[in-house]
């Protein structure tokens, strides 16, 4: 990362120096501009992997700078975070709209700027694809059910859902899953009953069984745990979470539930 190149572009003199002074002694190869048109001749002439661009520029203004560049094959994929001193609300969500990949607010923290750009350099390095959890979730709840399966789904893993305990046992048997997402309220056979079912059986036992419930007073973390449940999950699921939290589980890096 230390060799790599950035542009600042800011029309603050003190603000384009220090944050090109913090970036240089970490080794960063730093370039400066302190408007939109000398910032598109830099990034033509020598191609800058991130650019920390002011959105209050004279002339061309920060938002416009992003759009070009986002809409022109040959730089969209420059990674552009926005700078701003004015911020407002709703600013972030029009810098994002614009094309940029991130937004840092002035002052800027010059002790925490060096792990901001690792952070959005990192972000940007391609990954190797990972072949995703086979998992089911069994939920009554429509919305909730379409909610889970999206963000799943959207993570890279292979979802299927029903909505009740007989349809659950009919799933597991012909799509094994590795992780069951399990509602505990469910009709007829709640998650506790089909939990256990699952568990006392040879050849399910070893499926990872998450309990999910809007209704902790009724069916409790210790009474999900003994009935065989490796995870206990409260209502509204966190959706940015959930993915990675099924992950660990299955790797086997999960904290105790």
């Amino acid at each position: 990362m230390s060799s790599t190149r950035i542009l600042v572009v800011d029309d603050n003199p003190t603000n384009l120096k220090l944050v090109s002074d913090v970036l240089e002694c970490e080794g960063y190869e730093i370039f400066k501009a302190i408007d939109a048109e000398e910032a598109q001749r830099i990034i033509a002439q020598d191609r800058p992997k991130l650019v920390l661009l002011d959105i209050a520029l004279p002339g061309m203004d920060g938002l416009t700078l992003t759009r070009k560049l986002k809409a022109d094959e040959k730089t969209r994929d420059l990674i552009i975070v926005a700078l701003t001193a004015f911020a407002m609300k709703g600013d972030e969500e029009k810098a994002r709209e614009a094309g940029c990949d991130g937004y840092i607010t002035k002052p800027i923290d010059t002790r925490a700027l060096p792990a901001l750009v690792i952070g959005y350099l990192l972000a940007a390095e391609p990954k190797a694809p990972t072949p995703g959890l086979q998992i089911l979730i069994i939920e009554d709840t429509p919305s909730d059910l379409k909610l889970a399966r999206h963000v799943l789904m959207d993570a890279g893993h292979r979802v299927s859902g029903v909505e009740a305990a007989e349809q659950a046992l009919q799933a597991v048997k012909e799509n094994r899953p590795q992780v069951i997402l399990l509602d505990m309220g469910l009709p007829g056979m709640d998650g506790l009953a089909l939990a256990r079912m699952l568990k006392a059986d040879p050849e399910t036992r070893n499926i990872h069984i998450v309990a999910a419930t809007s209704f902790p007073e009724k069916f409790s973390k210790a009474e999900a745990l003994a009935a065989g449940c490796d995870a206990y999950l409260v209502k509204p699921l966190n959706t940015r979470s959930l993915p990675g939290q099924l992950e660990d589980m299955v790797n086997g890096t999960a904290s105790s539930p």
